[in-house]
């Protein structure tokens, strides 16, 4: 059960990631940048992990793999400019939780890839999950049923977490399909670097050149590090088990991240939020059980 203790490692080490990563995006001057500080976290963590390509064993990498990295590269790039986004536009408590979305729909996802079927119990988690996100917005309901989705709709941030989440469900099963065909960490140094290479050119777009250069500040030195903690405990707990029971352990990131909500960004309402997440959690534990 050792995957148990590095996916909460890595769910401690995200949520650190984010709260970092937010404190960062509020200090912006031009919102444009907001994708330098996606990139500083990727481009900070990738000389943390390199050197274990010298420690480590090296399988052959066949069609397979390359493949599959080829098909995670731009999804990946894509759900890390949502998510970025996301915490840039609205607080981590209503837009973390969204992220226990991401095992519900796995259950689609890992039927194709995988070929695995939810069960009963499985129908009954996305139930919560569902519940669970109304509830985000309890105060709401005393305007009409409907009126907590509408909300939903409105916050920018959670519209952008769902769609990150949506795609970490495709991302999630293919990376355990590379790991298969390679070993955990090799997988997860050699995608680290490739996703810091492929997004140079998203900060160029959105940013500009003569930004690029600011990713040497020192301050990001932080955020790269727990992302480098995240990717290796990740790797490492994904392969260990199924690939919706890690990532459901990992959803426990949303805890952390209504601390770091409340203590470093005093975001109200905490009571409320946290009897959504607990209840989307729930959900989350549901469908793994089943």
């Amino acid at each position: 059960m050792a995957w148990v203790g590095y996916a909460l490692l890595s769910a401690f080490a995200l949520s650190t990631v984010d709260a970092l990563t937010k404190k960062r995006l509020g200090a912006l001057r031009d919102p444009r940048e907001f994708s330098l500080i996606a990139w500083a976290r990727l481009v900070w963590a990738t000389p943390m992990v390199l050197p274990a390509l010298w420690l480590l064993p090296h399988p052959s990498l066949d069609a397979d793999f390359w493949w599959t990295i080829a098909a995670m590269v731009p999804l990946e790039l894509l759900a890390l400019v949502l998510y970025v986004k996301a915490l840039q536009l609205s607080p981590l408590s209503l837009t973390l939780p969204f992220l226990s979305l991401t095992p519900v729909f796995l259950l689609g996802t890992s039927a194709v890839i995988l070929g695995e079927t939810p069960s009963l119990t499985g129908v009954a988690g996305i139930g919560c999950v569902v519940l669970g996100a109304f509830l985000l917005h309890l105060r709401a309901w005393r305007e009409g049923l409907l009126q907590p989705l509408r909300l939903i709709w409105r916050e920018p941030g959670s519209r952008y977490m769902i769609g990150a989440a949506l795609i970490y469900g495709v991302t999630s099963d293919l990376g355990k399909r590379a790991i298969l065909h390679s070993s955990p960490l090799l997988f997860g140094v050699a995608y680290l670097a490739v996703l810091s290479a492929a997004f140079l050119p998203v900060v160029a777009i959105t940013a500009g050149w003569r930004t690029v250069a600011a990713v040497r500040r020192t301050e990001f030195a932080a955020i790269g590090l727990w992302e480098a903690v995240m990717m290796v405990t990740h790797v490492l707990a994904i392969a260990g088990t199924n690939v919706s029971y890690m990532i459901a352990v990992k959803r426990t990131n949303q805890l952390f991240g209504l601390a770091y909500g409340a203590v470093w960004f005093g975001e109200g309402e905490m009571a409320e939020r946290l009897l959504g997440t607990v209840v989307m959690l729930l959900g989350v534990a549901l469908t793994v059980a089943g």
